[in-house]
């Protein structure tokens, strides 16, 4: 069966959002743990790699965001690691959703992120941290 890349990362996101409402949340190291263990028996072990090593470099930029983004910016950057579309961000927000597309490309140009996928990966790894921290 072909699944579309598009609607792939879409499950990806409706997926991960899920098992967090179930309260199964993974750690950055043990997300990579999983992915390093199924790399064997991958079809496509480079996927997995790319994945792998952006995660690592994610988890390691997203320690360091502190002071680089604004409030406005981590708020957006959350609502992205929840699968918001722009629209349903800047209606959360009360901003337009062009003010949002804005905060995307400032985030991505502070923290030297490359395309969409890069901040979806950043910010679902911010969110974990996040949320990590929250609890603690």
């Amino acid at each position: 069966m072909y699944y579309p890349s598009k609607t792939a990362k879409s499950q990806l996101l409706k997926s991960i959002s899920t098992i967090e409402n179930d309260g199964k949340l993974l750690t950055i190291n043990e997300l990579i743990e999983v992915l390093e263990n199924i790399k064997g028996i991958c079809k496509n072990p480079e996927f997995v790699n790319a994945i792998t090593n952006s995660l690592k470099l994610q988890s390691k930029n997203s320690m360091h965001v502190g002071s680089q983004i604004t409030e406005r910016e981590k708020q957006v950057v959350l609502l992205i690691g929840q699968g918001l579309p722009n629209k349903e961000i800047a209606n959360e927000l009360n901003l337009s959703k062009s003010t949002v597309e804005t905060h995307r490309k400032n985030i991505r140009k502070k923290l030297k992120i490359k395309g969409k996928d890069g901040l979806i990966v950043f910010a679902l790894i911010y969110k974990l941290q996040h949320l990590h921290n929250f609890e603690s």
